[in-house]
């Protein structure tokens, strides 16, 4: 019998070859993951962190780089007819009665068709399609924010990229893109056969995902290493992001041409730039063209090169129907002649001050990649009427009043000037006579001049602050001596005068403001603890307080600041004390509709609601009985007659004049001056107080005169060296006077006749000699 075990040996040989060969494998595969993990794995996380922060819009360079545009606030459509057809015409809205399209509205009776638009709560349909929101006239278009990568590109959400782009994208350029792991094996060995066969390259096999990747990390050069690293990054994106999100972003990140010196990018601008339509309304063999012109847009062009341009597209679309896509499609795309023609795709800049207000407020918030790169759509607080009521004004009276004062100064005489609202805080108009350019220096926001005595009111508002027992440790009524004196010694020794030359032995604080009196402003900056105090509370409200000086000459307003800065101090007081940012931004969303940043109304107490009500009542007294009367005209040229309350300031030597000041609706500062600081030639009561005045009476056309709420405000004629019931030598003032205060005693001092009034000032509506007024500016 023969034995059976010389029959098992080659069964047994094969099981031990085959663990060998699987001890092997393993061992080869150990050895691969043992030299490539730790290559591959630095390389995956960085491409995730970097894919991730592409995704978030929080980096920006070439290959990636959304600009921003920006927005006008809207307008409520219900506004008094007037108002309403102002803000009709700054839209270019035409008249038609009874309105049939949107974009029409009836002079007569102001029925209106809205075009719609965005808005910062959404886009809303023409009219008569119903609206979401209350109905408004459209935010306007200022301009863009365009970062030093020169790039135009917008975002083109998947769901809107029509089919017939998305098939001629794979069909052309990846069409195993949904199978593949972001490196497509079969493709790269069709890609290197070919280029061998041809001796030269005329494939890349690069994926969707391996050309995302180069242009996310601006990885250029050829080398073998170099398109190892790709593919590593490629497959790692692609296992992150999942295909859906790597076909977004790669429609929104090629190069497509060439607009001067911006380079047009994504397949959203393409569109608009080429053919005039968003992506959503390309055409089958539009949107072949731009698959097409992908390898080289400059080459391929089809506004230059339409022959060239056609070859391209119909590659593409023959590559679509050898894939399965509709036949007659096809072929009715292909008898289509290639037109493309450039359409404009940067507006002009709207009101450039405001536009570099803007962005200066943006860049405080925001950091620049976010800025210039996010593709952000800012949607400010400008009011397109106010806007244009502010250029019209400072642009037709500044040179009149450089007539008037007989230009004294080196170059033309200038003028700065912001309006904020003071109900939400933010700007709503700013302007500056010299700026022509949104890049160029922004006085609004960044000139720091001498205040002189506008800044007074800062010093009062903090006396009206309350004191350790809640009231207000000095009220209008009080007094302070206003007399020559000394303040400090040694080197710091300081002797002011008042500039009209008018002394009171004691005056109270509403005369002494109204008349702006020097020396009653320096004792009460000593009462309240000196400029250290001051620059507390000046910070506490919203100034840059870095460079103030620490000395009595702050009482006068020898600190620097900006317009912007004394704007919004004026919209604090007239807003109850609540601070204020005067920022002109109000919501900024990034291109994928996130919210980036978003304004808040006024909330924190900067001033007591009483000491802001007394304050805003002494800048009343400065334009009724004092030294801001030419607000209501001056030079022949009729000013504002509403309610309106405000300061002046002249600078030392006059080379600066301000008035600050407000009505129940706008609150805003101008200033006066030349490029390099010089004599402007009159004090801010003949130049800057009736130029705002004649600011004011512009832009407050079209609406029913605004009142100031009283907040139970009482006025009584009293005593104004006193503060106590009159007798027949005193020089009188109206006082307010809150929750139910009464005027406490009466004044047993008889007055010097010199203590009645200062000087009377000038008749504020004589024409000066040689100098034709300027035309009140017209409507926009």
């Amino acid at each position: 019998m023969v034995s059976p075990a010389p029959r098992r040996w080659p069964r047994r040989l094969a099981r031990i070859a085959a663990v060998g060969c699987a001890v092997a494998v393993v061992a080869a595969v150990a050895g691969w993951y043992a030299k490539v993990l730790p290559w591959y794995e630095p390389i995956r996380d960085e491409t995730i962190d970097a894919v991730e922060r592409h995704w978030a819009l929080t980096t920006s360079h070439p290959g990636w780089s959304f600009p921003g545009e920006i927005y006008s606030a809207s307008a409520p459509a219900d506004l008094p007819l007037a108002r309403r057809l102002l803000h009709a015409r700054a839209r270019g809205y035409v008249d038609a009665c009874p309105p049939q399209q949107p974009g029409e509205i009836c002079p007569t009776t102001g029925e209106v068709l809205l075009r719609g638009g965005r808005f910062p709560d959404g886009p809303q349909p023409p009219e008569p399609a119903p609206w979401t929101r209350p109905r408004a006239f459209e935010p306007i278009s200022l301009g863009w924010l365009v970062g030093p990568d020169a790039e135009l590109r917008a975002h083109l959400p998947r769901d809107n990229a029509p089919p017939h782009l998305i098939a001629a994208l794979i069909a052309s350029e990846d069409e195993r893109f949904r199978t593949h792991v972001g490196v497509d094996l079969e493709g790269l060995v069709r890609a290197a056969w070919a280029n061998w066969e041809a001796g030269h390259v005329t494939q890349g096999g690069s994926t969707l995902s391996m050309q995302l990747l180069r242009n996310l990390m601006s990885e250029r050069d050829r080398s073998y290493a170099r398109k190892l690293t790709e593919m590593a990054r490629a497959i790692a994106a692609d296992r992150h992001l999942g295909k859906d999100r790597v076909l977004q972003m790669y429609l929104d990140a090629p190069y497509l041409g060439q607009t001067g010196s911006f380079s047009v990018c994504g397949f959203e601008m393409a569109a608009r730039y080429y053919f005039g339509v968003g992506a959503a309304d390309l055409t089958l063999d539009q949107a072949a063209t731009l698959v097409g012109i992908l390898p080289a847009p400059a080459k391929f062009a089809p506004d230059q090169h339409p022959d060239l341009a056609t070859q391209k597209r119909d590659r593409v679309l023959r590559r679509m129907a050898e894939l399965g896509w509709d036949a007659a499609a096809i072929d009715a795309a292909l008898a289509q002649p290639v037109e493309a023609t450039p359409h404009p795709l940067v507006p002009v800049e709207k009101h450039p001050t405001y536009l570099g207000a803007t962005r200066d407020a943006l860049l405080t918030v925001l950091p620049p990649e976010v800025v210039y790169g996010a593709g952000l759509q800012v949607y400010t607080a400008l009011d397109p009427v106010v806007q244009a009521r502010t250029e019209a004004t400072l642009e037709a009276q500044t040179p009149f009043l450089d007539r008037v004062l007989y230009g004294r100064g080196v170059g033309p005489l200038l003028s700065v000037g912001a309006i904020v609202d003071p109900s939400t805080g933010q700007l709503v108009a700013a302007h500056d006579t010299a700026q022509t350019d949104s890049a160029g220096f922004n006085r609004v926001t960044q000139m720091r001049r001498q205040a002189g005595s506008s800044f007074k009111p800062v010093v009062y508002a903090l006396a009206f602050e309350p004191g350790p027992d809640g009231q207000p440790r000095y009220r209008p009524t009080d007094t302070v001596p206003n007399v020559p004196r000394a303040f400090g010694t040694g080197a710091d020794r300081w002797t002011p005068r008042n500039s009209n030359g008018w002394y009171m032995s004691q005056v109270t604080l509403a005369r002494a403001l109204a008349t702006s009196a020097n020396i009653a402003a320096a004792n009460l900056m000593e009462r309240l603890g000196g400029a250290d105090a001051v620059i507390d509370f000046a910070d506490r409200v919203g100034f840059d307080t870095k460079g103030f000086p620490h000395e009595w000459g702050l009482s006068l307003g020898q600190a620097e600041v900006t317009p912007q800065e004394m704007a919004r101090f004026v919209g604090t007081v007239l807003g109850d004390g609540k601070r204020i940012d005067a920022s002109p931004v109000v919501v900024a969303f990034d291109a994928f509709g996130r919210e980036r940043y978003r304004a808040t109304l006024p909330h924190a107490q900067a001033i007591s609601p009483d000491a802001a009500t007394y304050t805003r009542e002494l800048m009343r007294l400065v334009v009724t009985t004092g030294t801001g009367w030419s607000v209501h005209g001056r030079h022949g040229v009729d000013g504002y007659h509403g309610d309106i309350v405000g300061k002046t300031g002249t600078a030392t030597d006059d080379r600066d004049v301000w008035f600050i000041g407000g009505t129940p609706q706008y609150a805003g500062a101008v200033w006066v001056g030349y490029e390099l600081p010089a004599n402007v030639g009159g004090h801010a009561s003949e130049v800057a107080a009736p130029l705002f005045g004649w600011w004011m009476d512009a832009i407050h056309d079209g609406l029913p005169p605004p009142t100031f709420d009283q907040n139970g405000v009482t006025r009584r004629y009293v005593c104004a060296g006193t503060g106590l019931a009159a007798n027949a030598s005193c020089p009188i003032i109206q006082m307010p006077f809150l929750h139910g205060e009464t005027v406490k005693g009466a004044c047993g001092v008889t007055h010097d006749p010199s203590e009645l009034a200062p000087p009377p000032p000038k008749d504020p509506n004589a024409a000066v000699p040689g100098a034709t007024p300027a035309p009140v500016p017209a409507p926009p």
